[in-house]
């Protein structure tokens, strides 16, 4: 288990959780989109393709969700393929490489969420296909991930 100090400095250092929890070492983009994702309300990524950013946003998946107390993530992207197979199978690949994290995430094909907190600490998996999927999300804290928005639908937005 993490300390509540280490978890109050993580907080707002995304880039350096990602080193020392996860055990990832992100490259000079990747650590860009962490600082600001600790800075900003809001960050985007331009698209590119084999740049990392599903692990980027894999990773801040987990970071928001291990330094926030019980927050809300919606994940979408605009097919299947993208959210499962992709972002969703790099959310797990990162939660079983830590032991300090698996003992307390547990990850479903749907759903990520903090032990015995499954209704009120999670992040979850939504195809952007109907607007309705990702509407009635409130928390104080809340993060969405939106991969691929270019192939999102403005009505889901």
């Amino acid at each position: 288990m993490i300390s509540d100090e280490a978890l109050m400095y993580y907080a707002s250092h995304a880039a350096e959780f990602v080193e020392d929890i996860i055990g990832a070492k992100p490259d000079s983009e990747q650590t860009k989109i962490l600082r600001s994702l600790s800075v900003n309300s809001m960050t985007s990524v331009r698209s590119g393709h084999g740049v990392g950013k599903s692990a980027v946003e894999a990773w801040a998946v987990i970071w928001f969700m291990v330094t926030r107390p019980f927050p809300k993530i919606p994940c979408t992207a605009p097919t299947q393929h993208q959210l499962f197979d992709i972002l969703w199978a790099e959310v797990n690949k990162w939660i079983r490489s830590s032991k300090v994290l698996s003992n307390d995430l547990i990850w479903t094909k749907e759903k990520l969420y903090m032990k015995g907190y499954p209704e009120e600490w999670f992040a979850v998996a939504r195809t952007a296909s109907k607007p309705d999927a990702l509407q009635g999300f409130h928390a104080e804290h809340l993060l969405y991930i939106i991969d691929e928005a270019s192939g999102v639908d403005d009505n889901i937005f």
